[in-house]
């Protein structure tokens, strides 16, 4: 129970049962069934550490000496987020329709890499040259400050009912969320990811936070958004999540 996370239960659970039909009918049906199957399963995008409104939002914070700094304060201890990053994701969904033979009844589940966020603060530190830190928390904490604090006791999910038993908060639903990935370290947990096999079907992926970050720094500045650094300041932080985004172009329109 402590691991219970609604919105990947439910994906994970029309997922199992795709693939256990798609078994069935190749066994009960081996001369005439020809459908191809495959469940695709990402991540939490490495954007959402860059990001305004998500679980693992930064913030900036002044140090004891004045100068910012970015935090990562966030209750994933010694674990690590099987991050996705997502300009990757075309590549692994082509792949799926273009080498069937090998893609037909898998569930390809994809990652950049483990991300422990103490490296994750290096990594941006070393990028922009300015200080970056991870600071573990407890989950009480993360729900009374955190960056999803203001709509914890909210339902999770857009239609639900707060009285349907199967209903879960915010606060419920990312609790399990990130107990997960506190139980998913060194990709040796829980959660855990074939990267020789990613290796094989996309060799020019990223494999590691530093080189998103460097990435995103320079496409940045060449888009003219200005560096890493000062689009994480809070002035400049954009949301990337769906939700988000739908809620901006609501109050613009």
């Amino acid at each position: 129970p402590i691991f219970r996370t609604g919105h990947y239960d439910g994906k994970g659970r029309v997922g199992d049962w795709l693939l256990a039909e798609h078994e069935s009918n190749k066994r009960n049906f081996p001369g005439t069934y020809k459908m191809a199957v495959a469940v695709f399963t990402t991540g939490p995008y490495v954007e959402m550490t860059i990001a305004r409104g998500g679980p693992m939002s930064p913030s900036i914070v002044i140090d004891d000496d004045g100068e910012k700094v970015a935090l990562w304060r966030v209750p994933l201890g010694e674990g690590a987020v099987a991050h996705v990053a997502l300009d990757d994701c075309a590549h692994y969904a082509r792949w799926i329709f273009d080498d069937p033979a090998r893609s037909n009844g898998i569930n390809l589940e994809v990652a950049m890499d483990h991300v422990h966020y103490v490296d994750l603060a290096k990594a941006f530190e070393k990028v922009t040259g300015h200080r970056a830190r991870y600071v573990d928390t407890s989950l009480e904490e993360y729900w009374q400050s955190g960056p999803m604090s203001a709509y914890a006791d909210q339902v999770a999910g857009y239609s639900a009912d707060r009285n349907d038993p199967a209903s879960m908060t915010v606060k419920q639903n990312f609790t399990g969320f990130w107990n997960m990935w506190r139980h998913s370290g060194n990709n040796r947990g829980v959660i855990r990811r074939d990267y020789a096999l990613l290796d094989q079907i996309h060799p020019n992926r990223i494999r590691n936070v530093e080189e998103y970050f460097r990435r995103e720094d320079e496409e940045g500045r060449n888009a003219g958004k200005g560096s890493l650094w000062e689009r994480v300041q809070p002035e400049n932080i954009a949301p990337i999540l769906k939700i988000h985004m739908d809620a901006k172009r609501a109050v613009s329109k």
